[in-house]
C-alpha cells in the first residue's frame, strides 16, 4: 500500500447533510477552511455540506508552549490522542478529523477501517462519483456520492459484493477488496481518505504522520470553537483555536 499526500487528492466532496451530532456538523462545516490553512497546494478543496448557521470568525488564539485544556505542547501523537479522549466527555466530542490520512489501495487497511467514522474514496483528481461511507455503531450508516446523491448500496449495479447501508463493518474490507479488483471501479481506490476518527476506537499509529488534527465544539447556543492541533514529525508543535459566532 502506498500512502499519498492530500495535495495529490484533488477532490470535491459533499457528505451527508444530516450530521450525526452538532459538534460533528461544525467540524465538517469548517473542513475546507482548515485544509486550506495547512496545505497550500490543494487546487480543489473538499466541500462538505452540513447546513449549520452562518458563522463569523471572532478571534484566534495560538499556543506554542505550555498547556491548553488536556493538551501539552511537545507531547507525542499517541499521548495527544489520549488527551482528546480525556476531553471528549466535557465537550460532547465523538470524532476528530485527521488531515492527509490518505492511502492508495486497500491492501493494508483491514484493521484500520473499523477505527474511522467517515471514509472517502475517489480518483487522485476528484470526481462527482467519488464515494463517501459513514460508519456508526460498527455498521455502514450512510453512502453518498460526491455529487450529493444518497445511495442504498454501492456500486448500484453489483449484487453480492456491493456495500450496503446496514452492512456490518466486519465485511467492509473484503467487499472493498473485491470491488477494487473490478476494472470499472478500481480508479475509485486511487485515494482513500480515512478522515474522521472515531474516538471510541483505539489509536491508529499512522495518525502520527498527519500534520494536523482538528475538531469543533459548541460553547453555547451561538458560539463555538474550532481547535487545530498541529504536529511536526508526530510531536504537538502548536494549537490554534478559532472562535466563531453564528447568526
Amino acid at each position: 500500500m502506498k500512502k499519498i499526500t492530500l495535495d495529490s487528492f484533488l477532490s470535491k466532496m459533499t457528505a451527508n447533510k444530516k450530521a450525526p451530532s452538532t459538534n460533528g456538523a461544525w467540524a465538517l462545516f469548517f473542513l475546507p477552511l482548515l485544509l486550506a490553512g495547512c496545505l497550500n497546494t490543494v487546487e480543489t478543496e473538499p466541500e462538505i455540506i452540513t447546513e449549520p448557521p452562518i458563522s463569523s470568525l471572532i478571534s484566534t488564539d495560538t499556543i506554542k508552549s505550555g498547556d491548553y485544556k488536556t493538551f501539552t505542547i511537545g507531547a507525542n501523537s499517541a499521548t495527544v490522542y489520549e488527551s482528546v479522549n480525556d476531553l471528549k466527555s466535557d465537550i460532547g466530542l465523538e470524532y476528530i478529523n485527521i488531515v492527509s490520512n490518505i492511502y492508495e489501495g486497500v491492501a493494508e487497511l483491514e484493521d484500520k477501517l473499523p477505527l474511522y467514522h467517515y471514509i472517502f474514496m475517489d480518483e487522485k483528481i476528484g470526481t462527482s462519483s467519488g464515494v463517501q461511507l459513514g460508519i456508526k455503531n460498527n455498521s455502514i450508516e450512510t453512502i453518498y456520492l460526491s455529487s450529493g446523491q444518497a445511495l442504498e448500496k454501492w456500486p448500484e449495479e453489483l449484487s453480492q459484493s456491493a456495500i450496503r447501508k446496514g452492512d456490518d463493518i466486519a465485511v467492509l474490507y473484503d467487499k472493498l477488496k473485491t470491488i477494487s479488483e473490478n476494472e470499472k471501479y478500481k480508479s475509485k481506490f486511487e485515494a482513500i481518505n480515512l478522515l474522521t476518527k472515531d474516538l471510541s476506537k483505539t489509536y491508529d499509529s499512522e495518525m502520527e504522520k498527519s500534520p494536523q488534527w482538528y475538531f469543533g465544539y459548541t460553547l453555547e447556543k451561538n458560539k463555538m470553537d474550532v481547535v487545530k492541533l498541529n504536529f511536526e514529525e508526530g510531536v504537538l508543535e502548536s494549537i490554534i483555536i478559532n472562535h466563531y459566532q453564528s447568526y
